[in-house]
């Protein structure tokens, strides 16, 4: 499984492991790799419009990931490759840098093609001309993502054959990856605006925080917002799981959840119970529970004249958010697509058990050779179990397929540490220490220390009091959603998971970014 095969390549897990922290199996590898080559040749496609020279990138569209001992990996001299398209790229890498949370700041990537000037400037121009139209690309790309729900609701059902599935999921992927390509474009504008408002702010000795926090139609708090109503509701109700609020909350919500870009992981859609237990756990304690109502209903941003980058900085967060949500609706449709393929699998005595079809990659269930099917997963279970013994690591650097160095997470502090503050605030509470959002732990009012967190996490957030990730950036999903809770968070702090011990007292200030172990335990 393993990609690593020639020259100088480089992998870093910044920002990536946020979607898929620990161990990815192989079918859902497969189609993220897919999803993303489709992703970024359409956007470069865009601009280009030179199909002789985009077919010399093709190895780099189809390696924007990599695959090493389980784990994914940015192929980042890849992206350095495609963000040299970008006009004035010199000044825009170090901000992509800082908004994705990549620590090595070393640029390695191979040029394919010297662009003449009229060919530089003809894409530039075209560059420049959409970075004004992402705010109305990102509403239409919003309405299209409707008639695609509407489409595979029309179309899926519980009898379509395995071709069938497989039919549809290329349908899908057609009708998502020719348009999806415009949430990069609204992530490097909220990048730049971001970044430029930080730079404003930094001169007059503002907190940038307070300013890009608050945001009331933000698309990851209407989650859990409404599934506090429910619990306020009905959280003590026998029956709760009957409420029509609660099915509406699966059809509509029902992706949304722990480790949610996983194919192999269940969410509520397909796992209720797990929903319900939620329920309770927020109805268990009526005190916090008012008081989380309350500030998300309040409108927790600063004061401050409308000024140009704030407006734009805000609004791209916003889409990034809506985006985000919509991703995980994808990732439900093609889950639904492939659990599908695995019953049918297993009804027909190819595989053990359903679930098996996650060790197996896309291009295999296509090759229709079905027979072999059973002696892959009993590998790739082995293969896999071995993975989860070794450790992860945060940079690897290759050279024709070997190892030249690699940074891991094995280094120690003491007593205080600074990180990135990402939402205002300083709290000392206990520690308690978490790999993945379904570990069984009492997280209220304490400070969660993990290595990242994605979307799913922010129900274990609304009832913590802060916390603390090993990765993250201005802009990352845990800084998002801890500024929209309003609980002081500091990411990108290394070795956070190694250090501090679950029952340790430790302080940290969201602004400053310093971590003090207050008391070990």
């Amino acid at each position: 499984m393993n990609e690593i095969k020639h020259k100088r390549i480089v992998l870093d897990n910044s920002n990536i492991a946020e979607s898929y922290p620990g161990i990815t199996l192989p079918l859902n590898y497969s189609f993220i790799k897919i999803a993303y080559s489709g992703i970024f040749r359409e956007l470069i496609n865009a601009s280009l419009k030179d199909d002789a020279i985009l077919e010399k990138y093709n190895d780099v569209f189809d390696n924007m990931l990599s695959f090493y001992q389980g784990r994914v990996y940015y192929c980042i001299n890849n992206w350095y490759s495609l963000l040299d398209f970008m006009p004035f790229s010199k000044k825009i890498i170090p901000v992509w840098q800082d908004m994705m949370g990549v620590n090595d700041k070393e640029i390695y990537y191979e040029k394919r093609h010297i662009f003449n000037f009229i060919q530089r400037l003809k894409m530039n121009l075209r560059i420049i001309k959409s970075g004004f139209s992402v705010p109305r690309d990102m509403e239409r790309l919003n309405r299209d993502f409707v008639n695609v729900k509407d489409f595979f609701d029309k179309t899926y059902n519980e009898n379509l054959s395995i071709t069938e599935l497989l039919n549809l999921f290329h349908e899908l992927k057609h009708r998502v990856l020719y348009k999806w390509y415009v949430t990069l474009s609204n992530d490097l504008y909220a990048f730049i605006w971001t970044g430029l408002l930080k730079r404003k702010l930094r001169k007059k000795n503002i907190d940038i925080t307070k300013y890009i926090s608050g945001i009331i139609s933000l698309e990851s708090m209407k989650p859990i917002k409404a599934l506090l109503e429910i619990a306020k509701k009905y959280g003590d109700d026998a029956d709760v799981m009957s409420k029509p609020e609660v099915r509406e909350y699966i059809e509509v919500y029902g992706d949304r959840s722990p480790c949610e870009l996983k194919l192999e992981v269940m969410t509520y859609r397909e796992n209720p119970s797990l929903l319900e237990q939620k329920i309770r756990e927020y109805a268990g304690d009526k005190y916090k529970l008012d008081n989380m109502l309350t500030n998300l209903k309040a409108d927790q941003s600063q004061s401050m004249k409308s000024g140009f980058a704030l407006k734009r900085a805000r609004l791209g967060i916003q889409n990034r958010e809506i985006s985000r949500l919509n991703r995980s609706r994808i990732y439900g449709m093609v889950r639904k697509v492939f659990l599908s393929v695995g019953q049918r699998l297993y009804n027909d005595g190819y595989i053990e058990q359903p679930s098996d079809v996650f060790y197996l990659e896309i291009n295999q269930i296509e090759s229709g050779e079905y027979n072999s099917f059973k002696q892959t997963i009993i590998q790739r279970k082995e293969e896999y179990a071995g993975y989860e013994q070794l450790p992860a690591h945060s940079r690897l650097v290759f050279e024709n397929g070997i190892i030249l160095e690699y940074a891991k997470n094995d280094s120690a502090w003491t007593g205080s540490y600074t990180g990135i503050g990402t939402s205002a605030g300083s709290v000392t509470a206990q520690a308690v220490v978490l790999h993945s959002p379904d570990e069984k732990a009492d997280v209220k009012g304490k400070i969660i220390v993990t290595k990242t967190t994605d979307p799913g996490w922010v129900f274990l957030l609304t009832m913590a009091s802060g916390i603390v990730a090993e990765k993250g950036s201005l802009l990352s999903h845990t800084a998002i959603v801890s500024r929209e809770l309003s609980i002081p968070a500091v990411v990108a702090v290394e070795n956070a998971t190694a250090v501090i011990k679950t029952g340790d007292v430790i302080k940290i200030d969201g602004e400053t970014g310093r971590i003090e172990i207050v008391q070990a335990d």
